[in-house]
């Protein structure tokens, strides 16, 4: 090998090894977060839901609910909120949607309330792409009077008009909140 080619081989086997280190620490905290979401996502095998990693990532608020009271607000506030459900499993008190397309507006409000997808020349990508939302929702018991809800929303986002690859989107609360806020009130 030539002298003028080892300092080049030298950086090659540095930058691959920084490459593989990174790469292996991606690979254990990914299997950390897998862990901690079947911890926090519970649910039987076979439950869309159980398999929803960013479940870890829910907005949780505790309601002055019981439960029992709960459950029914929260499949009321999906429907006052026009979100159809394509899950729902009573006996672990899980239900959402996974699948569900939506352009322009979500819950009555420009889809930019609620997600953080970027901007483009026209403005909120939200707004103006046609968006791929997951809602899901849990409930589960603090005391006898009061509820968690646990909430996580997941979105891609793609233009309209051509075809590119989609954008991952980045909640910002206020679906989560809006969800809570109406199983603490029982309605709009």
């Amino acid at each position: 090998m030539s002298r003028q080619a080892q300092p080049h081989v030298r950086l090659l086997l540095i930058a691959g090894t920084v490459f593989l280190a990174g790469c292996a620490t991606t690979a254990a905290t990914t299997g950390e977060l897998s862990s901690r979401s079947q911890i926090a996502g519970g649910g039987a095998r076979g439950d869309p839901l159980s398999g929803v990693t960013e479940f870890k990532l829910a907005q949780r608020s505790t309601v002055p609910v019981p439960l029992a009271e709960a459950w029914p607000r929260l499949v009321k506030a999906y429907s006052d909120l026009g979100i159809p459900l394509t899950t729902v499993n009573a006996a672990d008190h899980r239900l959402g949607n996974e699948g569900m397309k939506r352009s322009h507006t979500v819950a009555n409000d420009r889809i930019s309330t609620f997600l953080d997808c970027g901007t483009g020349g026209g403005g909120a990508n939200a707004d103006i792409y046609s968006v791929n939302m997951s809602v899901a929702s849990r409930l589960q018991t603090l005391t006898d009077s009061t509820t968690e809800v646990a909430t996580m929303v997941q979105a891609t986002a793609a233009p309209m008009t051509f075809g590119t690859a989609p954008v991952v989107c980045s909640t910002l609360g206020s679906l989560e909140a809006k969800i809570a806020s109406l199983v603490a009130k029982g309605g709009k």
